[in-house]
């Protein structure tokens, strides 16, 4: 009797450790995130959203404490990039066909990011932060960066915020300018990202 009562209590939490260490995949939720690039020119700041973003993750959790981010990949649309005003709206700026001839979006239409892995953890019960590291790639050509970062996790999924800089030359990158060169952009840009990811 002791044997089988013994048998049906490791059945049951069987399931249990079938999950600990897995992996959980989830794609970003567009609704949901935001890339916005923040740079300077000789006029004034720009800033300018990116309207298309895709992404996949996958995550280990234990108890919505953090443990790992084995994958992630992200890829923005170049040409869904546009400048934005203090009030968030839209509005119609030359500069912007200017950067997409600087990124050179017809041979290189796609932003990436893969991760690469991550360090410093400092976790708790549905908060971590850590330090990313991994390859962007820009207008063709890749860079290793790191950054730290702040995750939020749920029963649903995860999500991201942080903030980097870097400069445009050094993706061999010429700072586009506008009015017959009147308009110079900086070569220093910041991206501030708000990722958030729905569990599949």
């Amino acid at each position: 009797m002791k044997t089988s009562k013994t048998f049906w209590i490791v059945l049951a939490i069987l399931p249990f450790f079938a999950l600990v260490g897995k992996a959980q995949t989830a794609k970003l939720n567009l609704k949901e995130s935001s890339i916005l690039v923040k740079g300077t020119s000789s006029l004034h700041d720009w800033r300018c959203k990116t309207e298309q973003i895709t992404g996949d993750i996958s995550y280990k959790a234990d108890a919505l404490t953090l443990k790992d981010i084995p994958t992630l990949d992200l890829q923005l649309i170049v040409k869904s990039m546009r400048s934005i005003k203090e009030n968030g709206n839209y509005y119609e700026s030359g500069m912007d066909k200017n950067m997409y001839k600087a990124l050179n979006a017809e041979k290189f239409p796609k932003i990436t990011f893969t991760l690469i892995d991550i360090s410093n953890i400092k976790a708790s019960a549905g908060k971590a932060e850590f330090v990313a590291k991994g390859n962007l790639t820009i207008a063709g050509n890749q860079k290793a960066i790191s950054f730290p970062v702040n995750a939020t996790l749920t029963a649903n999924g995860i999500a991201f915020k942080g903030t980097t800089s870097f400069k445009m030359t050094s993706f061999g990158v010429t700072p586009p300018r506008a009015l017959l060169g009147t308009i110079k952009t900086g070569d220093e840009i910041t991206i501030e990202f708000n990722a958030a990811f729905k569990n599949n």
